[in-house]
């Protein structure tokens, strides 16, 4: 089974404005909890994340600390769907020293397109919504990549798991 990630980058995460690091945490244990569930009682074997700042890079993050603390078990793979090469040029240094670091040790790269182009981030979007058996989200509803995203899914009749319940804390 393949989860795909998607969701938002943490400006448009509500408490983030309050505490950037409580936030983190908070939606890092979330996420903790949902990978091994899936792993351990739904059968998952791959994840993919877009390497987004924020819950995408977190997600992909907490893939890898798992598997290496032996908690996901060796065979579960990382996958990025990454929307061009040299995305991460754009990113701010916290979030680009985390994007090299998950890179060199992802499973598999895929570039979506060969460069950017207007419409490459959909193109992304579409290509996690399609290749995933089940959506892992952080969506609090406002416009963007990750309602795109999951209406790709859920018109694609997969399921959606939205990690958001109102209030982190």
């Amino acid at each position: 089974m393949i989860v795909s990630f998607t969701g938002h980058r943490p400006d448009k995460i509500a408490e983030w404005h309050l505490s950037p690091e409580r936030t983190e945490v908070a939606i890092r244990k979330r996420l903790s909890q949902e990978l091994l569930r899936l792993v351990h009682e739904q059968g998952a074997t791959s994840f993919m994340s877009g390497m987004a700042p924020g819950f995408d890079l977190w997600a992909a993050d907490e893939v890898l600390r798992l598997r290496a603390e032996g908690r996901l078990g060796q065979g579960v793979r990382l996958v990025l769907a990454i929307p061009y090469p040299h995305f991460e040029r754009s990113f701010g240094a916290e979030f680009r020293g985390l994007y090299e670091y998950i890179l060199e040790r992802a499973d598999e790269v895929i570039y979506v397109a060969p460069g950017y182009h207007h419409g490459c981030y959909r193109n992304r979007n579409a290509f996690l919504a399609e290749s995933a058996d089940v959506l892992l989200a952080y969506y609090e509803g406002s416009e963007g990549g990750t309602r795109q995203t999951i209406r790709m899914a859920t018109k694609g009749q997969k399921r959606v798991i939205n990690l958001h319940q109102g209030e982190l804390f």
